[in-house]
């Protein structure tokens, strides 16, 4: 009798221990099919090296971030950038800038060596991250240099805030406004 109650306790206790299912999910800009069909026009004599974005403070990692009420931050359990946020958002400016500059062949971060009088695009980003109050938010400063025999010399900077409002709730709608956050800022660049 004392064993069957032993294993009646016991088999009670894993029933009610038993963890629940969690759902990772993982998120990315959306592209069209038309942004992979660009070519590169190597007969251009400019060259537009885009270098790697950094991201800087508590954005700098997978999870989703946002920012609370109170200046206080949440970072998401169980929501993800699909590869690191610097990741997507380079890839997504070097693909915006080859669409819409056709004065210069646009290079991908690290793929060869600004040449003397080539041009650099970097990034820095100091906030990522959803908004109680703006949705998304994409702070942080850009800088133009220019490569010469000495190294590079810095021709223009600015620093950017960028917000979207929210068009539903969720990280789906995060993401969306992410990007046309990220769209705006490219947009901006392509014209400079």
């Amino acid at each position: 009798m004392r064993n069957l109650t032993i294993l009646l306790v016991l088999l009670t206790l894993t029933a009610c221990s038993s963890g629940h299912n969690i759902q990772l999910k993982y998120y990315d800009f959306a592209y069209q099919q038309e942004d992979g069909l660009t070519t590169s026009d190597l007969t251009k004599t400019k060259y537009l090296h885009i270098n790697q974005v950094s991201i800087q403070g508590v954005a700098d990692q997978q999870p989703l971030i946002q920012i609370l009420k109170g200046n206080s931050v949440n970072i998401a359990n169980y929501h993800f950038w699909s590869q690191h946020p610097k990741y997507t958002l380079t890839d997504s400016m070097t693909r915006g800038l080859e669409k819409k500059i056709s004065a210069y062949t646009v290079i991908p971060a690290g793929k060869t060596t600004p040449q003397d009088g080539e041009f650099m695009l970097q990034v820095k980003v100091t906030k990522l991250a959803g908004h109680y109050k703006l949705g998304s938010l994409i702070e942080g400063q850009w800088f133009i240099y220019q490569s010469n025999a000495d190294g590079k010399k810095l021709l223009n900077s600015e620093l950017f805030s960028i917000s979207t409002p929210l068009k539903d709730s969720g990280f789906d709608a995060l993401i969306k406004a992410h990007q046309s956050s990220w769209e705006k800022l490219t947009d901006k660049l392509a014209v400079i």
